[in-house]
């Protein structure tokens, strides 16, 4: 069955469903989900949100097979298991900034028909919303959480200030001024897309091809050398893994470029100045009640202003879905103000429900501050054809600059866009 038939009677099919939006699926139902969760073996609120919701629904007379698929893969895996007519998930996490290649191939059901009978219906975020939808108005993805790219800076590191921008950073006392992902597509996130839009460049068209060959990268790249040539970022922020983090951790750099969930994981905490946090998720908190933590926007360049990323995540039911109406079931079951607000708090997000931010947590220092950097510089993510491949080729390319600083800078952009859009015009 091609793609497009398949989608058809999916189609079809779905219409003659009622869409049962108050109770879940049948008893003793089993639910295949993809996540980037690990429920079985919990390391991080995040895995331990997805176990306890396992349990929970377990109680509606349904199992939820949880496969957990790595974060910086998943959206791929799935694109190629939908495309391959391989196994695919009754339902799937989904980052809205990789909604692209599924709404061309058609392999994600639309779900507006579900969303206008759903009670909860106008209580979801408009913003959000609108990144689950295509731009030929599909919706996608049902958003469940709201998250942005921000920087943790150590207040004893900074004693005349922290300004935000690459230009102040080697003013740090501490060994290295900062530290955070430059490799892989997470460094474009928290790092070079931040930082080089403030520049004032734009990474894709309104088509998916690349278009960040230009001056203005060439600039920030050229600052983003110099950190490294005066070893005021360490060398492992190249490296793959997290041991990049361990820098921030020890109190020997100074600022950390991080998401709003960054406090999941960075944890246990020793400030410059010694004083030690908890090995747990309270760690920045506490940090930052005693001041000796502080957080600003991403860095930026003195001259521009400070972007920040829209991190949508959200539900999506494959075209192909083995179980169409359990998925749906499934999304209008967590979709209520306190499953939304249990599983903000444990990814490091915002709610996506709008009822969901007058709970405690979103009212403390931490979340407002959060929520006005979200405000004032989110940007989307690039309108990349493939969101995936398209980050991962810059970060390449820039990791590639940094490690042979001989090499010219606006050539090697040029190359790496060339080669972007000639698999762009291959996969379409």
């Amino acid at each position: 069955m091609t793609k497009r038939i398949g989608y058809g009677l999916f189609v079809f099919l779905l219409a003659l469903l009622p869409l049962s939006l108050g109770t879940a699926a049948a008893q003793d139902e089993t639910l295949t989900i993809w996540t980037v969760y690990n429920s079985d073996s919990p390391q991080n609120d995040q895995d331990r949100w997805m176990a306890a919701l396992i349990e929970e629904y377990k109680a509606e007379g349904v199992t939820l097979n949880n496969v957990t698929r790595p974060f910086d893969t998943i959206s791929t895996d799935l694109n190629l298991a939908l495309l391959s007519g391989g196994d695919v998930p009754d339902v799937a996490y989904v980052s809205a900034a990789a909604i692209s290649p599924f709404a061309i191939n058609g392999t994600l059901t639309d779900l507006r028909g579900f969303i206008e009978q759903a009670t909860w219906k106008d209580d979801l975020n408009p913003v959000a919303l609108s990144a689950c939808t295509a731009p030929t108005g599909e919706i996608l993805c049902i958003p469940t959480t709201m998250a942005t790219t921000l920087t943790y800076y150590w207040s004893d590191a900074y004693p005349n200030g922290f300004d935000g921008s690459i230009e102040g950073l080697a003013d740090a006392t501490t060994q290295y001024a900062v530290t955070g992902k430059s490799a892989d597509f997470f460094g474009f996130d928290v790092f070079f897309f931040p930082l080089l839009t403030s520049y004032g460049v734009t990474f894709a068209d309104a088509n998916g091809y690349a278009t960040w060959a230009s001056p203005e990268a060439v600039k920030g790249i050229e600052a983003i050398r110099a950190l490294y040539a005066a070893d005021e970022i360490p060398d492992t922020a190249l490296a793959a893994g997290f041991d990049y983090e361990n820098n921030f951790k020890d109190g020997s750099a100074g600022a950390f470029l991080a998401g709003s969930w960054s406090y999941v994981f960075l944890n246990p905490l020793t400030s410059p100045a010694g004083v030690e946090y908890p090995a747990d998720s309270t760690a920045i908190e506490q940090a930052l009640d005693s001041g000796d933590l502080q957080f600003a926007p991403p860095i930026n360049t003195r001259d521009g202003k400070p972007a920040t990323l829209l991190v949508i995540n959200g539900w999506a039911v494959p075209a192909d879905s083995p179980n169409p109406q359990g998925a749906l079931d499934f999304i209008n079951w967590h979709v209520t103000t306190e499953r939304n607000v249990a599983y903000a708090k444990s990814y490091g997000g915002l709610p996506t429900l709008s009822s969901g931010l007058a709970d405690a947590t979103f009212q403390s220092p931490y979340w407002v501050g959060v929520a006005d950097i979200l405000n004032q510089y989110g940007v989307p993510l690039p309108t990349f054809f493939d969101s995936s491949a398209g980050k991962q080729k810059f970060a390449d390319t820039v990791v590639d600059l940094i490690q042979n600083p001989d090499k010219d800078i606006l050539s090697s952009l040029q190359a790496a866009q060339d080669e972007y859009n000639a698999e762009v015009d291959a996969n379409r």
